[in-house]
């Protein structure tokens, strides 16, 4: 068990039971300008790319993202615009 200040606690994201996933989580946690990258195999294992959720999202919250593959195409950026 480690024992976290404020600033740490503040920085990890807790998912709670229902429907969400890590990305999920880090995406809501974003400000303005903020950005994640998500690696494929690593964060995300699925077949298909994270846009279902961040289009999830922009429908349902009032949060805007600009997504996109890396150029490496390993992964993809997705950058909280509003």
């Amino acid at each position: 068990m480690k024992k976290l200040t404020k600033e740490e606690a503040a920085k990890i994201g807790i998912i709670r039971q229902g429907r969400t996933t890590t990305v999920r989580a880090q995406l809501l946690q974003l400000d303005i300008g903020e950005a994640v990258i998500v690696e494929k195999g690593v964060d995300w294992k699925s077949k298909s790319p994270p846009y279902r959720i961040v289009n999830y999202l922009s429908k349902k919250t009032n949060l805007k993202f600009d997504s996109g593959l890396t150029h490496d195409k390993k992964g993809w950026i997705i950058k909280r615009t509003a």
